[in-house]
């Protein structure tokens, strides 16, 4: 299964918005192979490249006073914390792909499109 990008996703800053939709290329990355060899760098480029995304976010909720901030940040926070737990996983060997699949998924068709959306909503007045 692959992870579509759509424009409605954007959150009408461009930083953010590229580093977003990195997000979702190296999602669909992971989701296409099978080789350890492959996935082993692409888990540490998606908890890299979500830790800058939210860092910057959440920055930019802050400045904006976004009421919703810290149940947000929660949700990043957990998204994270999920993910070096897999990819420590990984570094000893064990592959357990379906869960990040499953994570990033649900990032991928409910974070993004419902609380990354009112982020977007509050953003433009």
């Amino acid at each position: 299964m692959k992870i579509e990008w759509l424009e409605s996703y954007k959150l009408g800053v461009p930083e953010v918005d590229d580093l977003r939709q990195k997000l979702f290329v190296l999602t669909n990355e992971f989701l296409a192979s099978d080789d350890l060899m492959v996935l082993r760098p692409v888990i540490v480029a998606l908890y890299q490249q979500a830790r800058a995304q939210f860092e910057l976010e959440e920055a930019l909720m802050q400045r904006a006073n976004y009421p919703d901030l810290p149940a947000h940040a929660e949700q990043h926070r957990q998204l994270l914390d999920q993910l070096m737990s897999r990819s420590m996983d990984v570094g000893k060997g064990h592959m357990n792909k379906p869960a990040i699949a499953a994570l990033m998924k649900h990032w991928a068709t409910q974070h993004v499109p419902h609380e990354d959306a009112a982020v977007a909503a509050f953003l433009a007045g």
